[in-house]
């Protein structure tokens, strides 16, 4: 949709200047984060959270021992999942982190 002079949407803009930036990775690794669940399932993603991705390693903050393991387990499949939905991001390697324990907990 456009307005009378032509112009696109901002949701149509951002994307493309995102683009031209070289900022497009960043936005699907935001788009990542928010679509986690749908990547891992709402179980899976309630225990952990994708952090950082540096040369195609995903780096996942997970809750407990036994949820690492549920990640390794389904390592292949979460990496083949993202490299589906966000290709650009060229995930190639899982490493997880344990949850870091907060003052108050």
């Amino acid at each position: 949709m456009s307005d009378k002079k032509g112009q696109g949407r901002v949701g149509d803009i951002i994307p493309a200047v995102m683009r031209i930036l070289g900022l497009e990775d960043r936005m699907d690794e935001g788009r990542l984060v928010k679509e986690w669940p749908l990547i891992v399932g709402d179980l899976l993603a309630s225990k952990s959270c994708p952090l950082d991705l540096k040369k195609g390693v995903l780096t996942i903050e997970v809750r407990d021992n036994s949820w690492m393991q549920e990640i390794r387990f389904h390592q292949k499949r979460i990496i083949e999942k993202i490299n589906d939905r966000f290709p650009g991001l060229g995930v190639t390697a899982i490493r997880l982190r344990m949850e870091r324990v907060r003052d108050g907990e």
